[in-house]
């Protein structure tokens, strides 16, 4: 029960019902700030003495809760923001034997029969069994936090909101801010206390290619997880049998592919739950599901042990992250985001693997390319002479459906799959101006033999002046990687109303055009909302063109979204006035009178500019 108990009613007769419910009314708003009254036996850090006993509850092996012992050493005083500290060392053999394991955060800490707190941090290249205790009252106040109602039918986004840890967002040439702006740094800071830090979390990876296993350490390990071997449960323990003590998983991608964070649950109370000790990202009001773990072994290292295990079926739904604790409720499953990853290889039939993942601004798109190379080395893998083509639908409930894709040949087409997959994906849900929510993804990726790869060696005009209204030809000579050269002749249309003088023609590949211009029309790449973001990156330039653009130079304005280019001196000094905060408008100095893209297998590189002449006396 939170807050003591229910308010009782000693009025008679006809205003006994209406002071009964304003009574109620009173009461419930202090119930929900005040901290929950643990349902069994608990000590405060000042209870807590050096020298005394300890026991603590963990699963070694299988799903049987096991016992060790420890040594109370003392407490870290360590005041509002980090919380106190109980520091024990373990005693046992088996303890003493495998370490202070990844995995234990969240092992209930006994002290005379009644519960102190969570093991919940440790120490690296430790050579005592010594690790710290976050105390149980702090885990109880996490558990009495009001949980915010989500709309019938969904949970809204089932994951977390966690920070990039970046000050500056980008995807290729587009920022949500100017480089020059003043920057925050959004990302979590793992609380320290003398050294201590939360206990890294074993993240159980089955179904985890050993290519893909290495890509995963490395994206997941700045944020606190050690990714390991991992399996599927067989046998699941069924949630009346899950305890203080219990092994629990929160899955973060589920499917054809498995990722599970493992840790310990620390107390139960009916179908409320705390697990961990620490945070998990510490994120404040998340959906993730949890479900009980099967724990293989114990693998004891030097660095730091840990525990491999596999996840069951989901059994709850955490709905806090916090500092001390996770906390949550057994019975009801969160959403979880689709994800489809189609995989055609030459000479063999489309497979198509599926997903369900939790949201996220750092972690969903990581999880989702983790999927899709996964996806992709099952099949066989792809080498460095390989082609890789990847097609991505985002599908958002009120807007139209974003597609992106574009070809990737390189030494290797598949590590370079993660980044390509993650930018506009981090970009998109990073924007400051609502929360990004998605109803599913879809992913496409098709694999040719042969590195095609284009590099631009020259170009030159075929005529050096033409007329207003006529065509410009440019003879481009392209090589291929490893191949031959060849000539390729295209035509630019000149407007019939430009005025005598010297242009440019620009000619190169996507990437350095869109740098190009990126740096003379910045307003095209710093969107204002998430929607003209949206309506942006479904008009991305491919790798495969090689594109011939005529450019003058004009002024131009961008503003809410929309591109003036060419404005008269009157137009531009109206829409360059800025009427509301946010909303200043955006200069540019070029104006791209005509574009030709011509497409090639393969991505193309480098880039040339050549001036032209435009004469209304030439032939």
């Amino acid at each position: 029960m939170i807050g003591g108990p229910a308010p009782r009613c000693y009025s008679r007769g006809p205003m006994k019902h209406v002071l009964c419910v304003a009574l109620i009314a009173v009461a419930a708003p202090l119930a929900a700030v005040l901290p929950a009254r643990a349902a069994v036996p608990t000590l405060t850090p000042d209870q807590v003495k050096p020298g005394q006993k300890a026991t603590v509850r963990t699963v070694f092996e299988g799903q049987r809760v096991e016992e060790f012992d420890a040594e109370i050493l003392g407490v870290l005083p360590g005041g509002k923001a980090g919380g106190d500290l109980i520091l024990a060392r373990a005693t046992s053999e088996r303890a003493i034997r495998t370490g202070v394991a990844q995995g234990m955060s969240g092992s209930p800490v006994y002290v005379d029969g009644k519960l102190i707190g969570a093991l919940s941090t440790g120490w690296s290249f430790s050579r005592e069994p010594v690790f710290g205790i976050t105390p149980i009252g702090e885990m109880l106040e996490v558990l009495a936090l009001p949980v915010t109602p989500t709309p019938a039918g969904t949970s809204g986004p089932s994951g977390i909101e966690l920070g990039s840890g970046q000050d500056d967002i980008a995807y290729g040439p587009f920022r949500w801010q100017d480089p020059a702006a003043p920057t925050f740094d959004a990302g979590p800071t793992a609380p320290e206390a003398v050294g201590a830090a939360p206990l890294p979390v074993p993240l159980a990876c089955a179904g985890l290619d050993p290519a893909a296993l290495a890509i995963a350490r490395a994206a997941f390990e700045p944020l606190g997880f050690h990714a390991v071997p991992g399996g599927r449960a067989i046998s699941s323990l069924p949630p009346t049998e899950l305890g203080p003590g219990s092994a629990v998983a929160v899955d973060l991608l589920r499917g054809d592919l498995d990722l599970s964070a493992i840790g310990t649950m620390t107390y139960r109370d009916g179908d409320r739950v705390l697990i961990f000790g620490h945070p998990l990202f510490q994120s404040g009001e998340v959906r993730l599901p949890f479900a009980p773990a099967n724990i293989t072994t114990v693998v004891g290292s030097q660095l730091s042990s840990f525990k491999i295990g596999s996840s069951g079926p989901p059994v709850g739904t955490l709905t806090q992250d916090r500092r001390a604790a996770l906390a949550g409720t057994l019975g009801t499953r969160p959403r979880m985001m689709p994800v489809g990853v189609r995989v055609e290889l030459p000479a063999r039939a489309p497979q198509v693997f599926r997903f369900e993942s939790i949201e996220d601004r750092s972690v969903a798109p990581l999880l989702v390319s983790i999927a899709a190379v996964n996806s992709l080395l099952e099949l066989g893998g792809i080498g460095p002479g390989q082609t890789l083509r990847w097609t991505m639908r985002l599908y958002r409930r009120g807007a139209p459906t974003l597609e992106m894709g574009d070809v990737l040949a390189s030494e290797s087409p598949a590590g370079d799959l993660t980044p390509a997959l993650t930018a506009p994906l981090r970009f998109l849900a990073n924007n400051p101006y609502s929360p990004l929510t998605l109803d599913s993804i879809e992913v496409a990726l098709t694999s040719s033999p042969g590195r095609a790869l284009w590099t631009l060696r020259s170009a030159r005009l075929v005529e050096a002046a033409v007329r207003p209204g006529g065509k410009a030809r440019i003879a481009c000579e392209i090589e291929r990687w490893r191949g031959g050269r060849r000539t390729l002749l295209v035509d630019l249309e000149v407007p019939r109303e430009a005025p005598d003088g010297h242009y440019t023609v620009w000619l190169g590949g996507a990437a350095e055009l869109n740098r190009f211009e990126a740096a003379r029309l910045p307003g095209r790449y710093r969107p204002s909302t998430l929607e003209e973001a949206w309506r942006r990156l479904a008009e991305v330039r491919r790798s495969d063109r090689l594109y011939v653009t005529l450019v003058a130079q004009a002024p131009e304005v961008t503003r809410g979204g929309r591109d003036y280019p060419e404005l008269p001196a009157s137009a531009l000094a109206l829409l360059a006035s800025s009427q509301s905060a946010g909303d200043a408008a955006r200069f540019g100095d070029r104006v791209l009178f005509d574009e030709t893209a011509h497409p090639l297998d393969g991505p193309v590189r480098g880039e040339l500019q050549i001036d032209l002449a435009v004469d209304s006396t030439a032939p």
